[in-house]
């Protein structure tokens, strides 16, 4: 009876720890909604004048990516820019394969060739492809960061233009997937992209914070570079940048209208090197450090920004947030424990409408509201990932590409 009575508090415990995470997500998910009612997300004025049109430097990073580049330099030559507004740079980062000459096959396309076996990866191919820039006295007003195997929206640029106009210097695009159809592992990517990319940096946003950056679609006013150089060497470059402009009060502006398209592995076994990567992500910094500096820095500046980008950091990924909740739930209703089991039914009810809110806002094909029904597979696959992680390193610092192959 006493080890029943102990399980119990042990379930209110959990319960009410899982509660802080899931109320969050609920609140970001529902300003998200109020944002972009607001907002009127895809609506966009292609014809609008430009007045003062910035010059963009858009850098492409790449590595043995020659199957899947030309795709992302063909949408660039389209882009919906005058043609002097832009330049195109792709630094060919310790490739073996044909990837430099593709690039300068491409019209006005340069491209910067870089060997080191000792620094590698994207971050520090950014910040030599940066220095060269420098060196080369070639001067934007803007800096655009694109992922090789990426496709962009044409109003691109007009969009991003129209945001530094009005005064914002760190900005993220809309990274989404761009074959969300082709299977159901695409499919779950898509709605899990949907949510970390588009309602959590919107919904934040609406609320005063900041939105994070996804590595894909980033741009950066020269002025934000020079305060703040780019020194984001970790596997999560793009994460890290994100929490150092954060630290120093500087609040990256999402942007919905701008849209970059990213094509995804199709099936769970090509996914394994991207999400390694990914989630690697979580195990270069310890979180609860770089939480506590930030909310003193956030404090001691009444600075709300700082104290919602905590909230964020220390919010646990989907998968395990949903497991946890439905272990709970199980657990409640296997000891019968009603008050366990009614927390744990508002638990799920909440993650539901947090996973809602992104089919709400994007509506989405029948196609992948059909692969929900892989759902439960997909959470244990990130979990194993999880526990990968927890026993080695060995991916945590490579630059491997993600195999596509769609045959």
């Amino acid at each position: 009876m006493l080890a029943l009575q102990i399980l119990k508090w042990f379930l209110l415990v959990a319960e009410t720890g899982l509660a802080g995470p899931v109320l969050y997500l609920c609140i970001v998910s529902f300003a998200s909604v109020v944002a972009a009612k607001r907002r009127k997300v895809g609506e966009i004025a292609s014809s609008s004048e430009l007045s003062s049109p910035a010059r963009f430097a858009i850098l492409i990073p790449a590595h043995n990516e020659e199957t899947v580049l030309g795709t992302l330099l063909n949408s660039l030559g389209e882009l919906n820019y005058p043609d002097d507004g832009y330049t195109v740079y792709v630094v060919a980062d310790n490739c073996t394969d044909g990837t430099a000459e593709l690039a300068r096959s491409t019209n006005r396309v340069h491209v910067y060739e870089r060997f080191d076996n000792v620094r590698r990866g994207k971050g520090y191919a950014l910040n030599w492809l940066l220095q060269k820039l420098e060196e080369a006295q070639l001067i934007y007003d803007a800096y655009v960061v694109l992922d090789a195997d990426s496709v962009v929206a044409p109003t691109f640029l007009r969009v991003m233009n129209r945001e530094l106009m009005g005064g914002a210097q760190a900005l993220q695009a809309l990274n989404t997937v761009l074959n969300n159809t082709e299977s159901p592992s695409t499919a779950l990517r898509w709605i899990a992209l949907t949510l970390m990319n588009h309602v959590r940096p919107l919904g934040r946003n609406a609320l005063g914070g900041s939105s994070t950056l996804t590595g894909n679609g980033m741009c950066f006013s020269r002025a934000l570079l020079i305060r703040h150089p780019w020194q984001a060497f970790s596997v999560a470059e793009d994460y890290q940048y994100y929490l150092t402009l954060v630290e120093n009060g500087e609040r990256v502006c999402y942007v919905p209208e701008a849209i970059v398209y990213s094509t995804m592995p199709i099936t769970f076994r090509q996914m394994r090197t991207q999400d390694v990567r990914w989630e690697a992500a979580g195990h270069d910094q310890k979180a609860w450090l770089v939480a506590l500096k930030l909310l003193g820095a956030g404090l001691r500046a009444h600075d709300f920004m700082r104290i919602e980008a905590v909230a964020e950091l220390l919010t646990p990924p989907l998968s395990s947030l949903m497991f946890c909740c439905w272990l709970v739930l199980v657990a409640s209703l296997l000891i019968w424990f009603p008050p366990g089991l009614l927390l744990g039914l508002m638990l799920i009810g909440g993650l539901a409408f947090y996973i809602g809110t992104a089919l709400y806002l994007l509506r989405p094909s029948r196609t992948v509201y059909r692969a929900i029904l892989y759902a439960p597979g997909f959470v244990l696959w990130k979990l194993w990932v999880f526990f990968v992680l927890s026993r080695s390193k060995k991916h945590a610092g490579e630059w491997v590409r993600t195999s596509r192959i769609t045959s």
